[in-house]
């Protein structure tokens, strides 16, 4: 095998074991900070949807128009639209994070699932094989590949394995622009450890940080707690009919 073409599969495997780490670290990282990251959040969503009907009235107001609660509400609701959606979705993901569904794994196994990862990804990966982005088959195969080794499923990595040798037959593998894409994957690589999730783990890996962060939560949930309060009083002090405009 070409010296590039071992350096560009290489990166990809190290990328994929990062991607893996990340998801991890992810994962910790919403079980140990989950509940006051979702409080904080929430109380977020609050105070823009208070900031927003404040500004809809103040609005309704200057112009001498009579401010109508249905009317408002249907405003705010396509307003907040995409702050719900991320809501749901937090919300989602830390009861994912806290169901702990992940089989732990020996160091062993660990690598036995790594090295059967390799292969297939030496099989069937996009960037190393772009002859075969239109199989609709084979890119299932390496979606389901990818998430079996998230999931350290080797059961699952096996039988996806058998199904790509029956599919697929070894050629020569060829890569256009290779030093191109080695340049740009180390690029990504490097990143990926400076951005979160990656530097989760150094919040993770100490108890100073973990205690300090918490605190910053606390800190900033009470404050918005306070925040929330002044804009509802300040909300109440527009005369919100019952009822729509005609």
């Amino acid at each position: 095998m070409d010296d590039k073409i071992k350096i560009y599969e290489s990166l990809l495997d190290e990328k994929a074991s990062l991607e893996k780490k990340c998801f991890y670290y992810s994962l910790e990282y919403a079980r140990v900070f989950g509940i006051n990251i979702e409080t904080l959040f929430e109380l977020k969503v609050e105070v823009v949807t208070l900031k927003k009907k404040i500004a809809y009235c103040v609005r309704k107001q200057y112009c001498n128009e009579t401010i109508y609660a249905f009317d408002l509400e249907k405003y705010i609701d396509e307003e907040i639209l995409e702050y719900q959606k991320k809501l749901r979705e937090l919300i989602e993901y830390n009861k994912y994070a806290k169901s702990g569904t992940e089989i732990p794994i020996t160091h062993d196994e660990h690598k036995r699932i790594k090295k059967l990862y390799h292969e297939i990804a030496h099989l069937i990966h996009p960037d190393l094989h772009p002859e075969y982005k239109d199989d609709e088959e084979l890119t299932k195969l390496w979606n389901d590949a990818v998430n079996s080794y998230k999931c350290n499923d080797f059961k699952s990595l096996s039988t996806i394995y058998d199904t790509i040798i029956i599919k697929v037959s070894e050629n020569e593998i060829f890569i256009e622009n290779i030093e191109e894409k080695i340049k740009t994957l180390t690029e990504e690589i490097e990143e990926i450890k400076k951005n979160e999730p990656y530097t989760y783990k150094f919040i993770l890996d100490d108890e100073e940080e973990m205690k300090a962060l918490n605190e910053e939560l606390e800190s900033e949930i009470k404050d918005y707690k306070e925040y929330k309060e002044n804009l509802e009083k300040e909300l109440s002090q527009f005369n919100v009919k019952e009822g729509y405009e005609a």
